[in-house]
C-alpha cells in the first residue's frame, strides 16, 4: 500500500505473484521509499519485531509516522495497528500499539484516512460481520469509537450502503468516500462526511460534469483543492486507466445550529415565558424561533398575544376614564406569558433545546431515570405534532431499552399511552433469547396484571410482519422551517423592517 508526500513516497506490504491468474500470490511485509528530486526507490532495512506479512491493508503517515491496520495474512483478517517513525532510517523500528475502545472488527480491502488528528476507517470486508460502520482511532489516546451513523438522530441523509475496495479522503473537515463494490453494485456516487456535524450527505456534481463509472480497487489522492482519482476495475472485470479529477468546493460552515443553540442556552433577548405544569415553573424562548418550528406552540402563543393585546385595550381604556391617574406601562414591551399546564420544565428544556438546534443532548443509556425522561419529551412530541422530535425520541428509546429496564419502560409507555413504543417493548420481551430472562426478574412479579396477561398472549401468537420497507416521515428540519418563516410563514410575527438596498424587507 502507498502513502506519498511532497518529498517522498512509503511503499508498505501487499502481495507478490500473478494477480490475472490469482496464482502464487505472497503476502509481503517489506518497506519501500521512493523519493521524488532523484526518482529513485530505496528499501528500509528494519530491525526487531515486524508487522506479520499482509494485504489489502490500510496505511497513513500522521505525526511523522507511517501507520498501518488491519489487512489480510494469507489466512485471515486482522485489525491490529503498527507505527513507524519516518525521520531517521537507521533507527527506525516497529511497535504494535495497544489499542483500546471499540476496535472495529478484523477486515480487509477498506480506506483510511486522516483528519482532525484523528484516523477515520470505513466498511470495508469483515465477513459475516460486513457493516457500513464508521469508526474514529485518537493517535493521542490510542482509542477507537464507533461514529453513530443512525440518519435520524442526526437529522441527515444516512450514510453509504457497506462496502469494499472503495477510496476514502480528507479535505479541510470532510471525508469524501468513492466508488467500491456495494452488494453486487458499483455505485459512483461521491458521499461526504462533515467530522464536525457528523452528518453524511452525497455530493451533487455541476451539471457539466464528467463522472466516473462506478469501480472499486482505484486510487484517490488530494493535491492542493482537489482529488485525484485513478484506474480501478470497472464493469465486466475491465481494469481502467482513466484518471479523473474532482475540484472541491470552499465554503465557509455553516453555523445556523451553533448560533441558535447559544441563544437558547445564554437566553438572551427572550420575549416569551412558558409557565409550565403545576408547580408553574417558568422557561424563557423566542417567539420567531418557537412558531417557526411548531405549529402548537405558535397557536398557543397567538393566544396569549391576542388575549394580552385585549387587555391592553382595555385597561387604555380604563386609564382615559380616570383622568389624572399615572399611565402603567405599555405590556406590548413586557415579555409575552403562555401557560402550559400538561408540560412539566425538564422534558419541554428539552424539546426547547430542539427547536434551537434541531437535535437533544441524550442522557446515558440504558438508565432508566433518563429512559423515562426521554418518554416524557416524546410524549409532548406526539401532543405538539413534532414529527422529528418522535422518531429522534424513538430511536434513542428503542436503542435504550435491555433486559434489566424493558419492562419498566413498556409499563410506562402503557400509562402513557404510547402505543407505538409499547408495541416494541412486548416483541423485545417475547423474543426466544429474552423470555425466560425478563419474567424471571422482580420487576415482572411487580407488572400490572393486564400487562403479564398481555405478554402471556403475545408469546403465544405467531409474529408480526413489519414492513421495514415503509418510508418513515421525519418532519421538517430546523433550515427548512427557518427558509418557510423568512419567506412569509412568519410574516405575523415580524417586528423590524430591514432596508436592504432601499428595498424594505418585514423581519
Amino acid at each position: 500500500l502507498l502513502y506519498f508526500s511532497w518529498i517522498c513516497l512509503s511503499y508498505i506490504g501487499g502481495y507478490t505473484g500473478d494477480i490475472y491468474s490469482n496464482s502464487n500470490l505472497k503476502n509481503k511485509n517489506d518497506l519501500f521509499e521512493y523519493k521524488f528530486a532523484t526518482g529513485q526507490w530505496t528499501e528500509w532495512k528494519v530491525e526487531g519485531r515486524l508487522p506479520v506479512a499482509r494485504s489489502a491493508h490500510g496505511a497513513t503517515v500522521y505525526s511523522d509516522k507511517l501507520w498501518i491496520f488491519a489487512g489480510y495474512d494469507g489466512n485471515a483478517r486482522l485489525n491490529d495497528i503498527w507505527t513507524i517513525g519516518l525521520q531517521d532510517r537507521e533507527m527506525a523500528c516497529w511497535d504494535e500499539i495497544e489499542q483500546s475502545g471499540e476496535i472495529p472488527p478484523s477486515c480487509c480491502n477498506f480506506p483510511v484516512a486522516v483528519c482532525k488528528d484523528k484516523m477515520f476507517v470505513f466498511s470495508g470486508q469483515s465477513g459475516a460481520k460486513i457493516t457500513n460502520n464508521l469508526f474514529q482511532f485518537e493517535f493521542k489516546e490510542k482509542v477507537w469509537a464507533r461514529i453513530p451513523t443512525e440518519p435520524l438522530l442526526r437529522g441527515s441523509p444516512p450514510p453509504p450502503q457497506r462496502r469494499y475496495g472503495h477510496t476514502m479522503v480528507a479535505f479541510d473537515r470532510h471525508l469524501y468516500v468513492f466508488g467500491g463494490a456495494a452488494d453486487n453494485t458499483l455505485p459512483n456516487e461521491l458521499h461526504c462526511y462533515d467530522v464536525e456535524s457528523q452528518t453524511w450527505e452525497v455530493i451533487q456534481p455541476s451539471p457539466d460534469s464528467e463522472l466516473p463509472s462506478g469501480r472499486l480497487f482505484h486510487a484517490a489522492a488530494v493535491i492542493h483543492d482537489a482529488m485525484y482519482i485513478f484506474g480501478g476495475t470497472v464493469d465486466n472485470n475491465v481494469r481502467s486507466g482513466e484518471m479523473y479529477r474532482f475540484q472541491f468546493s470552499c465554503y465557509p460552515k455553516c453555523t445556523l445550529h451553533e448560533d441558535y443553540g447559544r441563544l437558547w442556552e445564554n437566553r438572551q433577548f427572550c420575549d416569551v415565558e412558558f409557565i409550565l405544569g403545576e408547580k408553574e415553573e417558568r422557561v424563557k424562548g423566542h417567539i420567531a424561533i418557537v412558531t417557526a418550528r411548531s405549529k402548537w406552540l405558535r397557536k398557543k402563543i397567538t393566544q396569549a398575544r391576542d388575549r394580552m393585546k385585549q387587555k391592553v385595550k382595555q385597561e387604555a381604556g380604563a386609564e382615559e376614564e380616570t383622568p389624572g391617574s399615572n399611565p402603567k406601562p405599555t405590556r406590548s414591551l413586557l415579555q409575552l406569558e403562555v401557560v402550559i399546564r400538561e408540560a412539566e420544565a425538564q422534558p419541554f428544556e428539552i424539546l426547547m433545546q430542539f427547536l434551537y438546534t434541531d437535535k437533544i443532548k441524550y442522557p446515558r443509556k440504558g438508565h432508566v431515570q433518563d429512559v423515562l425522561l426521554i418518554m416524557d419529551v416524546y410524549k409532548l412530541a406526539l401532543s405538539f405534532h413534532l414529527t422529528r422530535l418522535e422518531q429522534l425520541c424513538l430511536q434513542y428509546i428503542e436503542a435504550s431499552v435491555d433486559l434489566q429496564n424493558v419492562l419498566t419502560v413498556c409499563e410506562n409507555a402503557n400509562k402513557l399511552q404510547l402505543d407505538q413504543l409499547k408495541e416494541y417493548c412486548l416483541n423485545f420481551v417475547v423474543k426466544e433469547s429474552h423470555f425466560n430472562q425478563v419474567i424471571m426478574t422482580k420487576e415482572f412479579e411487580l407488572l400490572s396484571t393486564c400487562l403479564i396477561v398481555e405478554i402471556v398472549r403475545r408469546k403465544h401468537q405467531p409474529p408480526n410482519r413489519i414492513n421495514s420497507d415503509q418510508p418513515v416521515d421525519i418532519g421538517t428540519s430546523l433550515v427548512q422551517d427557518m427558509r418557510s418563516y423568512l419567506e412569509g410563514a412568519g410574516l405575523e410575527f415580524c417586528d423590524i423592517t430591514l432596508l436592504l438596498d432601499g428595498h424594505p424587507r418585514p423581519a
